[in-house]
């Protein structure tokens, strides 16, 4: 029989006060989990807090622990391993989507913040596990995620510098950082407001604004990749400032922003190869696009025309066409482009043999 059936707790405040006990290193006072009950609506008193959460500590079913330092009152965690508990239990689909996204995000986000959901994707290989015989326990072995061109690494992220700018995001909370510009010799401060994380790739960038924004009508929103703050602090009298018109998913950074003294789209007319044609078909560049065969073409190609964001990543994408795409408007487009893929041709061309 489990032990925990030997142990009397109402069931709504049983489930209510596990999901109040954060997982390891972090930890909650026994005076503050009665706090939150009582403000969950659950009227208990102090000792008998105390007493349930012995009592499932020493059942051991849940990777419940407990830590006292002298006179402090106790504090409670999950174990860092402890066994994830989903109310309702898994199902086979769920399990699935779970280690399916682990795959998905290693090539997306850093190690760090994907390995915050390793207790759920193992709580998911549990379940498949036990599914072994059946076909829903083998879909895991029939799936793989492959990353898209080459996946580098991600930089390290100090994990106190992790965990501070999450939790100042989520109580929104001013930040003092000392941030390793590129370039610079020594660090610079900054003290700032945190918005919001963007993730480009494999790299985490938190967007700031600047204390010394505050004031400004038009503030200057600054972003910070994580791996390159050195230090990190949370100034109590600072006080956070969030724009009431600043919107995560209207920063863009500088791939995605135009080129300076240049218009923001371009009405692009690029002429592609039956290989891109097929790709661009199934996905295409922006929602509006025509596609059709260019009769002058002696090769046969076909004209791609869509009003695209005048950015560095259009150029980017059209470089990673190579032979197969031939830009054709805009002019100043097509100007650069030749001239970078002449600039190439130069610097690939065979040594000119030495006369004798």
């Amino acid at each position: 029989m489990s032990k925990i059936s030997n142990i009397s707790i109402p069931a709504n405040r049983f489930k209510a006060m596990l999901q109040m006990i954060p997982r390891a290193p972090d930890s909650i006072s026994t005076e503050r989990l009665q706090e939150r009950l009582f403000a969950a609506g659950f009227e208990v008193d102090l000792r008998t807090v105390q007493r349930n959460l012995k009592d499932l500590v020493v059942s051991g079913e849940f990777g419940l622990n407990s830590e006292k330092k002298g006179r402090e009152s106790a504090r409670w965690q999950y174990l860092a391993d402890a066994p994830v508990t989903i109310f309702p239990s898994l199902d086979d689909h769920t399990a699935l989507a779970f280690r399916l996204a682990d795959a998905f995000l290693q090539s997306l986000m850093p190690p760090e913040t994907v390995h915050a959901l390793r207790p759920f994707v193992d709580e998911a290989g549990r379940h498949l596990a036990k599914r072994r015989q059946a076909a829903a326990g083998k879909w895991q072995d029939k799936i793989h995620v492959f990353p898209r061109g080459l996946r580098r690494k991600s930089p390290p992220i100090a994990k106190e510098i992790r965990d501070t700018v999450y939790r100042a995001l989520l109580d929104e909370k001013a930040l003092h950082i000392s941030y390793a510009t590129p370039g610079r010799p020594v660090p610079n401060e900054f003290t700032i407001s945190p918005l919001g994380l963007i993730i480009r790739d494999y790299l985490l960038y938190l967007i700031g604004l600047p204390v010394e924004q505050y004031e400004r009508s038009e503030k200057q929103i600054l972003s910070f990749a994580l791996h390159r703050i050195r230090a990190i602090e949370t100034p109590e009298a600072v006080k956070f400032l969030r724009p009431a018109d600043f919107s995560l998913a209207d920063h863009e950074d500088s791939l995605g922003k135009p080129r300076k003294g240049e218009s923001n789209y371009y009405d692009l007319v690029i002429r592609i190869g039956a290989r891109t044609l097929v790709s661009m078909r199934e996905c295409p560049l922006v929602e509006r696009q025509t596609l059709e065969k260019d009769a002058s073409d002696p090769e046969g190609r076909t004209l791609l025309r869509a009003r695209v964001p005048n950015t560095e990543e259009l150029r980017q994408w059209i470089r990673s066409l190579g032979p197969n795409a031939e830009v054709i408007e805009p002019k100043s487009l097509r100007a650069d482009m030749a001239e970078e893929f002449a600039t190439l041709a130069r610097r690939y061309a065979p040594p000119t043999s030495a006369m004798v």
